[in-house]
C-alpha cells in the first residue's frame, strides 16, 4: 500500500467531483489540513474514515486502498470481506480509546483524592483539626466535577464540563464565602464567573462552528476577551469604587488586536490556498 499512490488517487477522485480540500474535510468532520497530508502522501486516512471516504468519492474500499480504480467490478464476497475488516479495526480502535480514557480518567482521579488525603492528614497533624484543609479539599472536588468530562471523553467531553461549571459555580463559590467568612467573595466572584462562563460557551461555540478554521476561531475568541475584560473591569470598578481601565488594561486590549488580526490573516491565506486546490 502506497500513501502517494492513494493520495493521488484521492486528489483525482476530489478533482473529478469538484470539491475542494475544504468541502471534503466538511464532509468526513475533520481539517483541510488533514487532507491535504493525504493527497501529498505524507500520511494515509485513518481507518475509521476510509469507509464514508470511498462512498463520498463513489469507490469501494478496496479500490481507495490500492489506489485505483479496479478494472472489473470486485466481487460481493471479496467487498464485503473489507468492510468487515474495517468494521472490526474500527471497533478495535475503538475500544483500545475507551480503555485509554478510562485509565486517564483514574489516574486523574487518584491524583486528586491523594491530594485530599495528604493535606487532610497535614491539617489534623499540624492543627489538630480541620482548619486550613477545607479550602483545598473543596477546590478538588470542584475542580474533579468540572474536569472529569474532559479527562475522560476528550473533545466530547467539553459540553460536559461547561455544563457542570455553569451549574456548580455559584454554590461552590457560596461554600467559600462561607468557609472564608467573607460575603464579597460571593459578591464578586458570582458576577465575573457567569460573564466568564458566558464567554468559555461562546468559544466553544465559535470552534465548533469554524469547521476547522482554528485560526479564525481563535482570531474571533481573542477578540471577545476586549469587551470581556471591559464588563467584568467596570462592574469591579463599581463594587471596589476603583478606576475601571489603566495603561496596562488599553496595552493588553492593542496586543489582544494586533495578535487577533495575524490570526485573521493567516486565516485568509490558508483558506485561499486549499480553495484553490
Amino acid at each position: 500500500m502506497s500513501e502517494i499512490k492513494i493520495g493521488q488517487f484521492i486528489a483525482q477522485l476530489r478533482k473529478e467531483r469538484k470539491l475542494t480540500q475544504k468541502e471534503l474535510a466538511a464532509q468526513l468532520h475533520i481539517t483541510d489540513k488533514a487532507v491535504s497530508k493525504w493527497e501529498r502522501g505524507l500520511s494515509c486516512p485513518d481507518i475509521t474514515l476510509l469507509t464514508s471516504l470511498a462512498d463520498i468519492l463513489g469507490v469501494t474500499t478496496g479500490e481507495l486502498l490500492n489506489g485505483q480504480r479496479s478494472p472489473s467490478a470486485p466481487s460481493e464476497e471479496v467487498e464485503k470481506t473489507i468492510d468487515n475488516a474495517l468494521v472490526y479495526a474500527e471497533r478495535s480502535t475503538k475500544s483500545k480509546m475507551v480503555s485509554l480514557q478510562n485509565i486517564w480518567t483514574a489516574s486523574f482521579s487518584g491524583s486528586l483524592l491523594l491530594g485530599i488525603v495528604v493535606c487532610a492528614i497535614c491539617d489534623i497533624a499540624i492543627s489538630g483539626t480541620f482548619s486550613w484543609s477545607r479550602y483545598p479539599i473543596t477546590a478538588i472536588l470542584f475542580a474533579w466535577l468540572v474536569f472529569v468530562p474532559l479527562v475522560k471523553y476528550g473533545r466530547k467531553g467539553i459540553p460536559g464540563s461547561l455544563t457542570i461549571l455553569s451549574v456548580l459555580i455559584v454554590p461552590f463559590l457560596y461554600v467559600i464565602s462561607r468557609i472564608v467568612g467573607d460575603h464579597l467573595i460571593l459578591t464578586i466572584g458570582t458576577r465575573i464567573s457567569l460573564y466568564s462562563i458566558a464567554y468559555l460557551w461562546c468559544v466553544y461555540l465559535i470552534f465548533r462552528k469554524s469547521k476547522g478554521r482554528t485560526m479564525l476561531a481563535a482570531a474571533v475568541s481573542l477578540l471577545l476577551t476586549i469587551p470581556l475584560c471591559i464588563i467584568i473591569n467596570i462592574r469591579l470598578a463599581k463594587i471596589l469604587s476603583i478606576s475601571p481601565f489603566d495603561g496596562w488594561d488599553l496595552l493588553s486590549f492593542a496586543i489582544i488586536a494586533v495578535i487577533a488580526t495575524a490570526l485573521f490573516v493567516i486565516d485568509h491565506f490558508t483558506t485561499s490556498h486549499s480553495s484553490g486546490k
